[in-house]
Protein backbone atom coordinates (compact mmCIF):
# COMPACT_ATOMS: atom_id res chain seq x y z
CA UNK A 1 0.00 0.00 0.00
CA UNK A 2 1.36 3.54 -0.31
CA UNK A 3 2.66 5.50 2.35
CA UNK A 4 0.51 8.27 3.39
CA UNK A 5 2.07 11.22 2.23
CA UNK A 6 2.66 14.38 4.96
CA UNK A 7 -0.34 16.64 3.14
CA UNK A 8 -2.67 13.75 4.14
CA UNK A 9 -5.45 14.30 7.39
CA UNK A 10 -3.60 11.16 8.85
CA UNK A 11 -0.08 12.02 8.37
CA UNK A 12 -1.39 15.54 10.02
CA UNK A 13 1.06 16.81 12.81
CA UNK A 14 -0.10 18.09 16.23
CA UNK A 15 -0.10 21.68 17.11
CA UNK A 16 3.10 23.01 19.14
CA UNK A 17 2.12 25.09 22.45
CA UNK A 18 3.36 28.09 21.11
CA UNK A 19 1.47 27.53 18.04
CA UNK A 20 -1.81 27.34 19.88
CA UNK A 21 -1.09 30.00 21.74
CA UNK A 22 -0.34 32.31 19.20
CA UNK A 23 -3.79 30.95 17.90
CA UNK A 24 -5.43 31.83 21.08
CA UNK A 25 -3.93 35.65 21.18
CA UNK A 26 -5.25 36.16 17.41
CA UNK A 27 -8.88 34.72 17.89
CA UNK A 28 -9.67 36.49 21.30
CA UNK A 29 -10.33 39.78 19.87
CA UNK A 30 -12.55 38.18 17.65
CA UNK A 31 -14.25 36.61 20.08
CA UNK A 32 -14.49 39.43 22.29
CA UNK A 33 -16.80 41.14 19.49
CA UNK A 34 -19.51 38.81 19.91
CA UNK A 35 -19.72 39.54 23.79
CA UNK A 36 -19.27 43.13 22.99
CA UNK A 37 -21.74 43.64 21.07
CA UNK A 38 -24.60 41.68 23.28
CA UNK A 39 -23.39 44.15 26.43
CA UNK A 40 -22.83 47.06 24.55
CA UNK A 41 -26.64 46.89 23.49
CA UNK A 42 -27.50 46.32 27.00
CA UNK A 43 -26.15 48.74 28.71
CA UNK A 44 -26.62 51.52 26.53
CA UNK A 45 -26.36 51.45 22.98
CA UNK A 46 -23.67 54.03 22.50
CA UNK A 47 -19.80 53.87 21.27
CA UNK A 48 -19.05 54.44 24.84
CA UNK A 49 -20.86 51.36 26.33
CA UNK A 50 -19.64 49.59 23.14
CA UNK A 51 -15.71 50.46 23.73
CA UNK A 52 -16.00 50.08 27.43
CA UNK A 53 -17.89 46.30 26.40
CA UNK A 54 -15.38 45.49 24.22
CA UNK A 55 -12.68 46.10 26.70
CA UNK A 56 -14.36 44.36 28.94
CA UNK A 57 -14.62 41.66 26.96
CA UNK A 58 -11.10 41.66 25.77
CA UNK A 59 -10.02 40.95 29.43
CA UNK A 60 -12.73 37.88 29.57
CA UNK A 61 -11.90 36.33 26.59
CA UNK A 62 -7.65 36.77 27.07
CA UNK A 63 -7.77 35.30 30.52
CA UNK A 64 -10.09 32.33 29.45
CA UNK A 65 -8.51 31.79 26.34
CA UNK A 66 -4.99 31.49 28.18
CA UNK A 67 -6.64 28.92 30.97
CA UNK A 68 -7.89 26.80 28.36
CA UNK A 69 -4.18 26.59 26.52
CA UNK A 70 -3.05 25.54 30.15
CA UNK A 71 -5.75 23.36 30.59
CA UNK A 72 -5.44 21.44 27.04
CA UNK A 73 -1.34 21.78 26.79
CA UNK A 74 0.13 20.99 30.16
CA UNK A 75 -2.36 19.64 32.17
CA UNK A 76 -5.00 17.24 29.89
CA UNK A 77 -2.12 15.48 28.34
CA UNK A 78 -1.02 14.14 31.33
CA UNK A 79 -3.96 12.84 32.34
CA UNK A 80 -4.91 10.35 29.95
CA UNK A 81 -8.79 9.11 30.30
CA UNK A 82 -8.72 6.95 27.38
CA UNK A 83 -10.02 3.61 27.68
CA UNK A 84 -10.50 4.18 32.32
CA UNK A 85 -14.52 4.91 32.08
CA UNK A 86 -13.14 8.33 33.25
CA UNK A 87 -13.80 10.26 30.11
CA UNK A 88 -16.48 12.47 32.06
CA UNK A 89 -13.97 14.11 33.92
CA UNK A 90 -12.52 16.12 30.65
CA UNK A 91 -16.12 18.24 30.36
CA UNK A 92 -15.08 19.03 34.36
CA UNK A 93 -11.94 20.10 33.80
CA UNK A 94 -13.20 22.67 31.18
CA UNK A 95 -16.37 23.61 33.12
CA UNK A 96 -14.13 24.25 36.18
CA UNK A 97 -11.39 25.95 34.29
CA UNK A 98 -14.36 28.40 32.52
CA UNK A 99 -15.43 29.76 36.38
CA UNK A 100 -11.82 29.87 37.93
CA UNK A 101 -10.94 31.96 35.07
CA UNK A 102 -14.10 33.72 34.37
CA UNK A 103 -14.08 35.33 38.38
CA UNK A 104 -9.94 35.91 37.87
CA UNK A 105 -11.12 38.23 34.55
CA UNK A 106 -13.99 39.81 36.94
CA UNK A 107 -11.73 40.38 39.50
CA UNK A 108 -9.11 41.95 36.96
CA UNK A 109 -11.78 44.16 35.42
CA UNK A 110 -12.81 45.22 38.97
CA UNK A 111 -9.99 46.36 39.70
CA UNK A 112 -9.02 48.21 36.49
CA UNK A 113 -11.63 49.08 34.13
CA UNK A 114 -14.93 49.05 36.28
CA UNK A 115 -14.42 49.71 39.96
CA UNK A 116 -17.39 47.99 41.49
CA UNK A 117 -18.05 45.51 38.87
CA UNK A 118 -17.70 42.44 41.45
CA UNK A 119 -19.37 44.77 44.47
CA UNK A 120 -22.69 42.83 45.60
CA UNK A 121 -23.48 38.96 45.52
CA UNK A 122 -26.17 39.70 43.12
CA UNK A 123 -22.97 40.84 40.73
CA UNK A 124 -20.92 38.02 41.38
CA UNK A 125 -23.64 35.67 40.76
CA UNK A 126 -24.79 37.38 37.57
CA UNK A 127 -20.84 37.40 36.60
CA UNK A 128 -20.74 33.87 37.24
CA UNK A 129 -24.11 33.33 35.03
CA UNK A 130 -22.97 35.42 32.03
CA UNK A 131 -19.45 33.25 32.38
CA UNK A 132 -20.73 30.14 32.31
CA UNK A 133 -23.14 31.12 29.14
CA UNK A 134 -20.66 32.38 26.98
CA UNK A 135 -18.33 29.79 27.54
CA UNK A 136 -21.33 27.39 27.03
CA UNK A 137 -21.79 29.04 23.81
CA UNK A 138 -18.36 29.29 22.32
CA UNK A 139 -17.31 26.31 23.81
CA UNK A 140 -20.19 24.52 21.60
CA UNK A 141 -19.05 26.93 18.56
CA UNK A 142 -15.97 25.70 18.72
CA UNK A 143 -16.61 21.80 19.18
CA UNK A 144 -18.89 22.30 16.11
CA UNK A 145 -16.16 23.78 13.80
CA UNK A 146 -13.98 21.28 15.12
CA UNK A 147 -16.14 18.17 14.90
CA UNK A 148 -16.92 19.20 11.30
CA UNK A 149 -12.95 19.53 10.19
CA UNK A 150 -12.94 16.40 12.13
CA UNK A 151 -15.23 14.59 9.79
CA UNK A 152 -13.23 16.07 6.43
CA UNK A 153 -10.58 15.00 7.54
CA UNK A 154 -11.83 11.15 8.15
CA UNK A 155 -13.50 11.51 4.95
CA UNK A 156 -10.48 12.48 2.96
CA UNK A 157 -8.62 9.31 5.01
CA UNK A 158 -11.54 6.86 4.03
CA UNK A 159 -11.47 8.00 0.28
CA UNK A 160 -7.24 7.96 0.27
CA UNK A 161 -7.99 4.37 1.77
CA UNK A 162 -10.33 3.45 -0.31
CA UNK A 163 -8.23 4.51 -3.52
CA UNK A 164 -4.68 2.71 -2.06
CA UNK A 165 -7.58 -0.78 -1.96
CA UNK A 166 -8.17 -0.46 -5.08
CA UNK A 167 -5.01 -0.07 -6.83
CA UNK A 168 -4.10 -2.74 -4.20
CA UNK A 169 -6.34 -4.80 -5.96
CA UNK A 170 -5.34 -3.57 -9.14
CA UNK A 171 -2.21 -4.91 -8.37
CA UNK A 172 -3.39 -8.39 -7.18
CA UNK A 173 -5.32 -9.06 -10.30
CA UNK A 174 -2.45 -8.09 -12.99
CA UNK A 175 -0.50 -10.79 -11.02
CA UNK A 176 -3.00 -13.21 -11.41
CA UNK A 177 -3.60 -12.20 -15.35
CA UNK A 178 0.16 -12.50 -16.09
CA UNK A 179 0.16 -16.27 -15.18
CA UNK A 180 -2.69 -16.81 -16.52
CA UNK A 181 -1.59 -15.47 -20.04
CA UNK A 182 1.51 -17.45 -19.54
CA UNK A 183 -0.36 -20.63 -19.65
CA UNK A 184 -2.00 -19.83 -22.41
CA UNK A 185 0.49 -19.01 -24.30
CA UNK A 186 2.68 -22.45 -23.55
CA UNK A 187 0.05 -24.57 -24.25
CA UNK A 188 0.11 -22.62 -27.85
CA UNK A 189 4.26 -23.46 -27.54
CA UNK A 190 3.23 -26.77 -26.73
CA UNK A 191 0.80 -27.35 -29.93
CA UNK A 192 3.82 -26.57 -32.61
CA UNK A 193 7.35 -27.77 -30.69
CA UNK A 194 7.09 -30.97 -32.50
CA UNK A 195 5.86 -30.26 -36.16
CA UNK A 196 6.47 -26.92 -36.64
CA UNK A 197 9.77 -26.07 -34.17
CA UNK A 198 10.77 -22.73 -35.98
CA UNK A 199 7.21 -21.39 -35.38
CA UNK A 200 7.69 -22.53 -31.51
CA UNK A 201 11.08 -20.81 -30.88
CA UNK A 202 9.49 -17.41 -32.80
CA UNK A 203 6.47 -17.45 -30.48
CA UNK A 204 8.39 -17.93 -27.00
CA UNK A 205 10.73 -14.94 -28.37
CA UNK A 206 7.69 -13.12 -28.66
CA UNK A 207 6.01 -14.34 -25.86
CA UNK A 208 9.43 -13.12 -24.08
CA UNK A 209 9.01 -9.67 -25.33
CA UNK A 210 5.52 -9.60 -24.86
CA UNK A 211 6.10 -10.20 -20.99
CA UNK A 212 8.82 -7.74 -20.99
CA UNK A 213 6.38 -5.38 -22.23
CA UNK A 214 3.95 -6.06 -19.79
CA UNK A 215 5.86 -6.05 -16.94
CA UNK A 216 6.71 -2.79 -17.42
CA UNK A 217 3.12 -1.24 -18.09
CA UNK A 218 2.05 -3.14 -14.94
CA UNK A 219 4.02 -0.32 -13.03
CA UNK A 220 1.52 2.20 -14.44
CA UNK A 221 -2.42 2.22 -13.21
CA UNK A 222 -3.11 3.96 -16.63
CA UNK A 223 -1.86 3.30 -20.50
CA UNK A 224 -2.43 5.39 -24.15
CA UNK A 225 -4.89 2.92 -25.88
CA UNK A 226 -2.44 3.20 -28.71
CA UNK A 227 0.04 0.81 -26.61
CA UNK A 228 -2.41 -1.21 -25.16
CA UNK A 229 -3.73 -2.16 -28.77
CA UNK A 230 0.42 -3.07 -29.49
CA UNK A 231 0.47 -5.23 -26.19
CA UNK A 232 -2.72 -7.20 -28.18
CA UNK A 233 -1.49 -6.93 -31.81
CA UNK A 234 1.56 -9.00 -30.00
CA UNK A 235 -0.96 -11.21 -28.01
CA UNK A 236 -2.70 -12.24 -30.95
CA UNK A 237 0.37 -12.90 -32.83
CA UNK A 238 0.82 -15.39 -30.46
CA UNK A 239 -1.92 -17.05 -31.14
CA UNK A 240 -2.11 -16.94 -34.60
CA UNK A 241 0.37 -19.29 -34.46
CA UNK A 242 -1.73 -21.86 -33.43
CA UNK A 243 -4.63 -20.81 -35.10
CA UNK A 244 -3.13 -19.83 -38.48
CA UNK A 245 -5.35 -18.40 -41.01
CA UNK A 246 -8.31 -19.50 -38.84
CA UNK A 247 -8.13 -15.83 -37.09
CA UNK A 248 -8.50 -13.03 -38.79
CA UNK A 249 -8.66 -10.26 -36.90
CA UNK A 250 -10.38 -6.80 -38.19
CA UNK A 251 -9.51 -3.40 -36.65
CA UNK A 252 -11.43 -0.02 -36.96
CA UNK A 253 -9.86 2.53 -34.48
CA UNK A 254 -10.50 6.31 -34.78
CA UNK A 255 -6.87 8.48 -35.14
CA UNK A 256 -7.93 10.25 -32.70
CA UNK A 257 -7.95 8.28 -29.88
CA UNK A 258 -4.72 6.29 -29.25
CA UNK A 259 -3.42 8.73 -27.29
CA UNK A 260 -6.18 9.02 -24.88
CA UNK A 261 -5.58 6.78 -20.83
CA UNK A 262 -7.10 3.63 -20.34
CA UNK A 263 -6.83 1.53 -17.39
CA UNK A 264 -3.19 -1.12 -18.47
CA UNK A 265 -4.02 -4.22 -19.63
CA UNK A 266 -8.12 -3.82 -20.04
CA UNK A 267 -8.83 -5.30 -23.16
CA UNK A 268 -6.44 -8.88 -23.08
CA UNK A 269 -9.22 -10.50 -21.05
CA UNK A 270 -11.91 -9.91 -23.13
CA UNK A 271 -10.06 -10.47 -26.79
CA UNK A 272 -8.58 -13.74 -24.82
CA UNK A 273 -12.60 -14.91 -24.49
CA UNK A 274 -13.43 -14.14 -28.15
CA UNK A 275 -9.97 -15.95 -29.05
CA UNK A 276 -11.00 -18.80 -26.95
CA UNK A 277 -14.62 -18.85 -27.10
CA UNK A 278 -15.55 -17.72 -30.50
CA UNK A 279 -12.62 -18.70 -32.42
CA UNK A 280 -11.57 -21.73 -30.89
CA UNK A 281 -15.44 -23.14 -31.04
CA UNK A 282 -15.44 -22.85 -34.56
CA UNK A 283 -13.74 -25.66 -37.25
CA UNK A 284 -13.52 -22.75 -39.28
CA UNK A 285 -12.28 -20.17 -36.53
CA UNK A 286 -13.65 -16.28 -37.56
CA UNK A 287 -13.03 -12.69 -37.21
CA UNK A 288 -12.90 -10.71 -34.31
CA UNK A 289 -14.00 -6.94 -35.00
CA UNK A 290 -11.74 -4.23 -33.24
CA UNK A 291 -13.45 -1.09 -32.81
CA UNK A 292 -12.52 2.09 -30.93
CA UNK A 293 -13.97 5.73 -31.05
CA UNK A 294 -14.97 8.86 -29.27
CA UNK A 295 -18.18 10.18 -27.89
CA UNK A 296 -18.75 13.10 -26.46
CA UNK A 297 -16.52 13.22 -23.31
CA UNK A 298 -16.60 8.95 -23.86
CA UNK A 299 -14.87 6.37 -25.14
CA UNK A 300 -16.17 3.49 -26.34
CA UNK A 301 -14.33 0.17 -27.69
CA UNK A 302 -16.09 -2.76 -28.70
CA UNK A 303 -14.80 -6.10 -29.05
CA UNK A 304 -16.96 -8.83 -31.28
CA UNK A 305 -16.46 -12.18 -33.01
CA UNK A 306 -18.34 -14.25 -34.97
CA UNK A 307 -18.18 -17.38 -33.54
CA UNK A 308 -21.58 -19.21 -31.60
CA UNK A 309 -22.17 -17.11 -28.99
CA UNK A 310 -24.30 -17.67 -26.83
CA UNK A 311 -27.76 -19.34 -25.88
CA UNK A 312 -29.86 -15.94 -26.22
CA UNK A 313 -32.48 -17.39 -23.67
CA UNK A 314 -30.11 -17.22 -20.92
CA UNK A 315 -27.55 -14.26 -20.30
CA UNK A 316 -24.26 -14.83 -20.19
CA UNK A 317 -23.19 -14.67 -16.59
CA UNK A 318 -20.41 -12.05 -16.91
CA UNK A 319 -18.81 -13.71 -14.03
CA UNK A 320 -15.43 -15.14 -15.11
CA UNK A 321 -12.08 -14.00 -13.82
CA UNK A 322 -11.24 -12.09 -16.81
CA UNK A 323 -14.28 -10.08 -17.27
CA UNK A 324 -13.95 -9.63 -13.33
CA UNK A 325 -10.96 -8.04 -13.90
CA UNK A 326 -12.01 -5.85 -16.55
CA UNK A 327 -14.51 -4.41 -14.03
CA UNK A 328 -12.15 -4.22 -11.48
CA UNK A 329 -10.03 -1.79 -13.95
CA UNK A 330 -13.09 -0.16 -15.46
CA UNK A 331 -13.17 1.19 -11.62
CA UNK A 332 -9.90 2.50 -11.96
CA UNK A 333 -10.67 4.79 -14.36
CA UNK A 334 -13.66 6.62 -12.73
CA UNK A 335 -17.57 7.42 -13.43
CA UNK A 336 -18.84 7.07 -15.79
CA UNK A 337 -18.06 2.92 -16.81
CA UNK A 338 -19.70 0.27 -18.17
CA UNK A 339 -19.30 -2.99 -19.40
CA UNK A 340 -22.14 -4.41 -21.79
CA UNK A 341 -22.24 -7.85 -22.78
CA UNK A 342 -24.58 -9.06 -26.11
CA UNK A 343 -25.25 -11.03 -28.52
CA UNK A 344 -23.71 -9.79 -32.42
CA UNK A 345 -26.07 -8.67 -35.57
CA UNK A 346 -25.81 -11.88 -37.36
CA UNK A 347 -24.28 -14.27 -35.00
CA UNK A 348 -21.86 -14.55 -32.32
CA UNK A 349 -20.77 -12.16 -29.55
CA UNK A 350 -20.75 -8.29 -28.56
CA UNK A 351 -18.68 -6.73 -25.77
CA UNK A 352 -18.89 -3.33 -25.75
CA UNK A 353 -17.02 -0.69 -22.77
CA UNK A 354 -17.25 2.49 -22.26
CA UNK A 355 -14.90 4.97 -19.96
CA UNK A 356 -14.72 8.19 -19.42
CA UNK A 357 -11.93 10.41 -21.34
CA UNK A 358 -9.37 9.84 -19.62
CA UNK A 359 -5.64 12.72 -20.41
CA UNK A 360 -2.76 10.92 -22.05
CA UNK A 361 -0.12 9.42 -19.24
CA UNK A 362 2.77 11.82 -18.77
CA UNK A 363 5.12 8.79 -19.55
CA UNK A 364 4.77 6.23 -21.92
CA UNK A 365 5.62 2.34 -21.60
CA UNK A 366 8.77 1.43 -24.07
CA UNK A 367 7.71 -0.38 -27.15
CA UNK A 368 8.06 -3.54 -27.65
CA UNK A 369 10.66 -3.05 -30.45
CA UNK A 370 12.71 -0.83 -27.89
CA UNK A 371 13.51 -3.12 -25.18
CA UNK A 372 16.54 -4.52 -24.78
Amino acid sequence: MTPIDSASPLARKPRTPLQRLWTMAWRAPLWAILSAIFFGTLFGSDLQSYALAYAVALVFSYVIGFAMWLLECFVLPRRDYAGTGRGWMIPLHYLGVALVSSYTAALIVHFTLMPGFLGSARAVAISGMFALLFTTLIGGLVSAVSYHRTALDRARAIERLRAELAEAELRALRAQVQPHFLFNALNTIAALVREHADEAEDTIVRLADVFRYTLRASEREHTRLDEELEFLRAYLAIERARFGARLQVQERIEGAVGNLGVPSLLLQPVIENAVRHGIGARAAGGTITLVARREGDRLLIVIEDDGPGFDPASKPSGNGFGLHSVRERLRSAGPPHQLKIGTRAGGGTRVEITLPVLPSPLTSTPKLEEMP
